[in-house]
């Protein structure tokens, strides 16, 4: 086994790549109310996820020839997630600011001409959310394009660690054993 570079330098490493991705995977999903392609683009996106992560997780496990703690794949997880997550936290916020800034009420006005058309087709409940969105719009009182970036960016490091637990007991369940 050669020099192996350390947990943080090499989750830093693989979290740029990653946040290329998951800034691709962002902009598909804010931009797929005007190009419908996007929407599937982005779903195929979310789906390989698990298999990108799994990949590198698999590859550190098997550098460090199958020695490597539960706790240290998870933490690798966590770090891609979180490294990549702040880039395209950084990179949701300038197309919502610059290219879409009213995302959001485009997004609320949207459900509202949805529900209005055929409201049977939405679950109970639903006139409520909808009266909410009405009272944003006429107060605009829409959360900020750096809101609804932050809440991504912690939404993506939280389920990131949930799916890298998985995938690290996944690996760790039936990966090779020197």
């Amino acid at each position: 086994m050669g020099h192996q570079k350390s947990l943080f330098k090499q989750a830093a490493e693989w979290g740029a790549p990653f946040g290329i991705y998951l800034s691709a995977m962002a902009s598909a999903f804010i931009f797929s109310d005007k190009h419908i392609a996007l929407s599937a683009f982005a779903l195929a996106m979310v789906l390989a996820t698990p298999f990108i992560i799994y990949r590198w997780l698999k590859k550190r496990y098997n550098a460090e020839e199958g020695r490597t703690s539960f706790s240290n794949l998870w933490m690798m997880g966590i770090l891609i997630f979180m490294c990549g997550s702040l880039i395209a936290c950084g990179v949701s916020w300038a197309v919502m600011e610059y290219l879409r800034p009213n995302f959001f009420y485009e997004q609320a006005q949207h459900i509202i001409t949805q529900y209005e058309a055929t409201p049977e087709r939405f679950a109970d409940g639903m006139q409520e959310v909808v009266t909410t969105l009405r009272m944003v719009i006429e107060k605009q009182g829409a959360p900020r394009s750096i809101d609804l970036a932050l809440t991504g960016f912690w939404f993506c490091s939280f389920a990131g660690s949930l799916l890298s637990a998985f995938l690290s007991a996944i690996i760790k369940i039936f990966g090779k054993r020197n």
